[in-house]
């Protein structure tokens, strides 16, 4: 993950971004929060599940379930376009 996906994903807070993983899975993906800063000791994303090639993986409970994923797991981020929602 490069620090323009950080940013991507800073810049896309309550937006929809697709996420790439070392796992293969592809997700689209509401942005909730992004822990970066220096007084967090791990680099996470919270988000929403929207769609994922990997959906069996999630117990999605309810449609406003957040999920944690690690920096080191993304391998990279692109926002959805506006019009793609």
């Amino acid at each position: 993950m490069t620090e323009a996906d950080i940013q991507c994903l800073k810049d896309n807070i309550e937006k929809l971004v697709e996420i790439r993983t070392t796992d293969d899975e592809c997700l689209v993906a509401k942005i909730l929060f992004v822990t970066d800063d220096e007084e967090y000791d791990d680099h996470e994303v919270l988000y929403e599940v929207i769609s994922s090639n990997a959906i069996d993986s999630y117990h999605l409970l309810d449609s406003d379930s957040g999920y944690v994923l690690d920096f080191k797991k993304i391998v990279s981020v692109k926002p959805v376009p506006r019009e793609h929602y």
